[in-house]
């Protein structure tokens, strides 16, 4: 039935839901003016609905120049959704599997726009106990925000390097735009990053990307999490990323079917 013909549509759910669709990867950010003409709602009208929208979490604005973002609500709902599709179940098998065999904390991540969304999480109990957040920013300080950041050119690199305010987690976290690009291409070229305690101290962690094959797109990331107390960095290289990669080209395989 289309909506013309349903009696019970919303035209105002829709709108508001036409609001949100307008944020993307190439569009992270909007402002009133353009919701305006995109929507073809008026702009008084637009001013109400991005209102209700920020007060509820769906949509944060920033306070200095008014432009608008997707929310904590927001990626709540997308998590929700991950949760409840099949995608979740074709992957939680195989890190599942992985644990098991190796004791190991796995964690996995989905990409929106230059945000990681967790996915799925198994942890061992000898790790640092820590929690994660549903949505990652600080992709500078993590392993698998590394390995999203080593994809990006340098001219895209830089303009998220510039909007991203930095800091220093720990005493090893790297926050100099030379050792951070270093450090990335130093990323891309082995096939993995390394975080050694730059997010948490006492941590270490390896991170590959996982991509969509038919595309040739990075979509998010998976990582293994070791404490320094038990485990050196060159043990952990020389043990485990033949193990990170293959998790990470197995999961990779499941993202690309279900894209068919």
């Amino acid at each position: 039935m289309t909506a013309d013909k349903n009696q019970y549509f919303s035209k105002t759910i829709e709108k508001g839901l036409n609001i949100l669709k307008l944020f993307d990867r190439d569009h992270p950010r909007r402002s009133l003016n353009e919701i305006a003409q995109f929507t073809g709602i008026n702009k008084t009208s637009a001013y109400r609905f991005v209102d209700t929208l920020v007060t509820l979490g769906y949509l944060t604005k920033n306070s200095t120049n008014k432009l608008l973002k997707l929310g904590p609500q927001a990626f709540v709902m997308g998590h929700n959704f991950i949760h409840s599709f099949d995608l979740l179940q074709g992957i939680k098998p195989l890190i599942d599997k992985t644990f098991v065999a190796h004791n190991i904390t796995i964690d996995s991540a989905l990409l929106y726009n230059y945000t990681l969304i967790s996915l799925y999480r198994r942890e061992a109990p000898n790790i640092i106990s820590f929690r994660l957040p549903l949505v990652m920013e600080d992709l500078y300080a993590r392993a698998m925000g590394k390995v999203i950041l080593a994809q990006l050119n340098k001219t895209e690199l830089l303009r998220f390097l510039k909007k991203v305010p930095r800091k220093k987690l720990t005493p090893k976290t790297v926050v100099k735009t030379a050792d951070i690009l270093t450090d990335l291409e130093n990323t891309k070229s082995r096939g993995y990053a390394i975080n050694n305690e730059e997010y948490l101290q006492g941590l270490i962690c390896l991170a590959a990307p996982l991509r969509n094959f038919k595309t040739d797109t990075v979509v998010g990331a998976v990582s293994f999490d070791f404490p320094c107390a038990e485990f050196t960095l060159d043990t952990i290289e020389r043990n485990y990323t033949g193990l990170l990669t293959k998790l990470a080209n197995d999961i990779s395989e499941i993202f690309t079917t279900a894209d068919n």
